[in-house]
């Protein structure tokens, strides 16, 4: 491991560190909140538990965190989940419309969905490990995914390749937390990261719209797509583990009659249309660009 990675380790265990202190202090400042009125108590407690239901369900794990914040660990700066969870425990622990018997109870269930948020990233591939080939398979300039739920570091090691980085499917798979459950896409973020940043290119979330993408320069990339006729494919959105691609491509370019080149890793080098592409992207895509801060 270079110390570039050994850099993008520690960042993401200071993250997961200071989650967890924020929940905590999240979970005291619950604790000390407290209404007169107990109907305005319990529309706080409702509110809460609402925010951090969109917060889980939603907008974790999603690439727009990204653009906002650019670091290799955003999959936590990002998951603000936990840290309501805490705060709807400290307010449960006090809540005069719950039973005082059952407060504990409801104390500890949030406390199991706090710290599940925080341990997810890092434990799914513990837990969940994929086991995959090396070295990697190629077919037509296509890294070739060598288990159902490898497309995402498979996509992004053809993508590295077009950008002059040579790296295999199981390292992409370490960096981007994948598992046998998927690969979050803030995880797949990760990953193209993690390596680019070591040759002098960093990950950028490319537009939603692909017809923007050669005017920006935003060629080639990696893309979250789905497919409405198959059947099998990893949820694409979860509670507990967060948002997980259905199926990650990587768009090599156009051709001279206007279709998109597409390297899928399931099948290796194919073409679509417009309207092929546009019914399965999800809008979430991800280029490599130089480093202009670097000299």
């Amino acid at each position: 491991m270079t110390a570039g990675f050994a850099h993008t380790d520690i960042e993401l265990a200071l993250a997961a560190l200071v989650m967890t202190v924020l929940t905590l202090l999240a979970y005291r400042a619950g604790c000390r909140y407290r209404l007169k009125s107990p109907q305005l108590e319990n529309a706080v407690l409702v509110g809460a538990i609402g925010l951090a239901f969109l917060l889980g369900w939603s907008f974790f794990g999603r690439l727009v965190w990204a653009e906002a914040i650019q670091a290799s660990s955003v999959l936590y700066w990002s998951n603000l989940t936990p840290i309501a969870l805490g705060f709807v425990g400290g307010l449960a622990g006090h809540t005069r419309s719950l039973r005082r018997g059952l407060r504990p109870v409801v104390v500890t269930l949030f406390w199991v969905l706090a710290i599940g948020f925080v341990a997810t990233p890092i434990a799914r591939p513990v837990f969940f490990p994929l086991s995959l080939e090396t070295p990697a398979q190629w077919k037509n300039g296509v890294c070739m995914q060598s288990h159902e739920a490898s497309c995402a570091p498979a996509a992004a090691v053809t993508l590295l390749k077009l950008n002059g980085i040579t790296t295999s499917e199981s390292e992409l798979s370490s960096a981007c937390l994948s598992s046998t459950l998927g690969t979050a896409p803030l995880g797949l973020y990760r990953g193209l990261k993690s390596f680019a940043g070591e040759h002098g290119l960093e990950a950028k979330v490319a537009n939603t719209q692909p017809e923007d993408w050669v005017a920006n320069g935003q060629l080639p990339n990696v893309a979250l797509v789905k497919f409405d006729d198959l059947v099998g494919m990893p949820i694409s959105n979860r509670f507990l583990g967060n948002r997980v691609s259905g199926h990650v491509i990587t768009v090599l370019g156009r051709t001279d009659g206007g279709r998109w080149l597409i390297g899928d890793p399931a099948v290796g080098k194919i073409s679509w249309s417009d309207e092929q592409l546009k019914a399965r992207f999800t809008g979430e895509a991800i280029y490599l660009q130089a480093n202009h801060s670097v000299e």
